[in-house]
């Protein structure tokens, strides 16, 4: 009889539990999204059943799209952890040891003491997207492929950046590496294995390689959106913008590094097939969980800013477990930003996918998880600046100082930074086109001023400024008294000594 009164109980304080966190969720998102914090799809789960879902905003700003459940996003770094899965199958089969050096699988690599283990903790010492710059600028109008990663290797020639095992330094390069070792492995492309291993299985029928997925432009693909500028108050597609085409142009061939893109359902459908064994053993699994040992003995210092944090293979991992194992990958490209987090113990997800790389979605991706497990949160505000320098160019000097007094006192939802303003007032005087310009500087660089006054590089980047427009007086009262604060300031003194001389 007890039994029959204590199953309903459990149930219903259950879904009260739930109920009582999906609120909170929606509460916290809600007020994210109206101080334009977030921009994209949000799933919570626990046992893979949602207790949050939502969509906010637009998918694409021009055609005023909505976001829906069906929208798909670029995933980015999240895509890394596909490749470690693709690289343990491939142990699992007997095809490769993690210690195995990348000189056995790539015969060019140049690099002799890296091993596959350094590749997928990123512990070898590898350059980044660095090693792109000069084949990029040599040929701009190609897309690089991973066929492309170790002739740029080879010709980079430069040493590694710390010895192998050493330290622990994020790189893309190594996961390129990955796929590469992948296909010569299986001899499929890196995106037919993954899809036919992993994909499939899995049945994530709505997650493609951004090259798969041209024909799904302007249905359920989100686009990508940035401020251009601190002063910009509109946000514009990045594949219109030149300074990304680096990386939207150029790089979206090259694979195992980033490039997936998929959605809040498919990627709880991944989550969940990581627990029943069929994509990989459970105990070839947990090795990816288990914080990469340096040669020093240390676990390697992997943290981000949003808690302490080691590296497994292919994985981050929260060092604090007192509320379960979390495990977790973030992702970042021009426009995008995404977080997938998993509680493995308690078999809870938390999947944050944003099209305009919102301020602070990572912390509000733990936010998530925090509040599943009743733990604090942590605020996350947005830049006061961008506020101000949007409202200074549309609506001129007077509105831009109303709003900013109007919003300081708001410090729960808006920071200010010394650095913010600075590069504010160096957009305003060297990017931007529009008459007038010089004058807004200016007055960006005063304000910074009056909001720091005992900093000395709010007065040097003033005088660089008043120097630029024919105010050289101006400029050494200001660089004087720069190097009054800091003594140390060589830059400084060298200006002044040219402003002196012209005098």
């Amino acid at each position: 009889m007890k039994l029959k009164f204590l199953i309903p109980f459990l149930l219903i304080g259950s879904m009260s539990f739930a109920q009582g966190n999906s609120q909170k969720l929606d509460s916290i998102f809600n007020s994210l999204f109206a101080y334009g914090q977030i921009n994209g799809n949000i799933l919570v789960a626990e046992d893979g059943l949602p207790i949050y879902k939502k969509s906010f905003g637009y998918s694409n700003f021009e055609t005023k799209t909505l976001h829906t459940e069906n929208s798909i996003f670029s995933l980015a770094s999240i895509s890394k952890v596909f490749t470690s899965l693709a690289i343990l199958q491939l142990k699992e089969k007997g095809k490769l040891k993690l210690d195995d050096l990348v000189l056995k699988y790539l015969k060019d690599f140049p690099y002799h003491d890296i091993t596959i283990r350094n590749l997928l903790s990123h512990t070898s010492g590898l350059p980044d997207y660095d090693i792109f710059e000069e084949p990029i600028n040599s040929n701009p109008n190609k897309i690089f492929t991973n066929k492309d990663v170790l002739p740029a290797l080879i010709v980079w020639k430069k040493p590694l950046e710390f010895k192998p095992n050493e330290k622990w330094g994020y790189s893309n390069i190594n996961y390129n590496l990955l796929a590469l070792i992948v296909e010569n492995i299986t001899g499929k492309t890196f995106q037919e294995y993954v899809g036919k291993n992993i994909f499939v299985p899995a049945n994530m029928t709505n997650t493609f390689f951004k090259t798969d997925s041209v024909a799904l432009r302007g249905k359920n693909k989100s686009e990508n959106y940035v401020y251009p500028t601190l002063y910009s108050s509109k946000l514009q597609n990045v594949d219109s913008l030149e300074r990304f085409r680096w990386n939207v142009f150029n790089l979206r061939g090259i694979k195992g590094q980033g490039n997936i893109i998929s959605n809040t359902e498919d990627m709880l459908k991944f989550d969940q097939v990581l627990y029943s064994g069929k994509l990989l053993k459970t105990s070839t699994l947990e090795e990816a969980f288990i914080p990469t040992k340096l040669t020093s003995g240390a676990n390697a210092d992997a943290n981000i800013g949003i808690g302490e944090t080691s590296y497994g293979l292919g994985w981050f991992i929260f060092d604090d477990n007192t509320n379960g194992k979390i495990v977790w990958h973030t992702g970042g490209v021009p426009g995008a930003l995404s977080i997938l987090l998993r509680n493995i113990d308690k078999k809870q997800t938390v999947i944050l996918l944003d099209n305009t790389a919102s301020a602070g979605l990572y912390k509000n991706g733990v936010n998530a998880m925090n509040i599943l497990n009743k733990k604090p949160i942590v605020t996350t505000k947005q830049s006061l600046t961008r506020i101000y320098g949007g409202t200074l160019v549309d609506k001129g000097i007077d509105n831009a100082f109303v709003k900013f007094v109007e919003l300081r006192e708001d410090t729960s939802h808006f920071h200010l930074r010394e650095d913010d303003m600075n590069e504010l007032g160096y957009e305003l005087l060297n990017r931007a086109i529009f008459n007038g310009h010089n004058d807004l500087a200016l007055e960006v660089f005063r304000q910074n001023i009056l909001l720091f006054p005992n900093n000395y590089n709010p007065y040097d980047s003033y005088g660089e400024a008043l120097a630029k427009v024919g105010k050289k007086n101006e400029a050494i009262i200001m660089f004087r008294k720069s190097i009054q604060l800091n003594p140390d300031n060589e830059g400084g003194k060298k200006i002044l000594e040219e402003l002196l001389k012209k005098k």
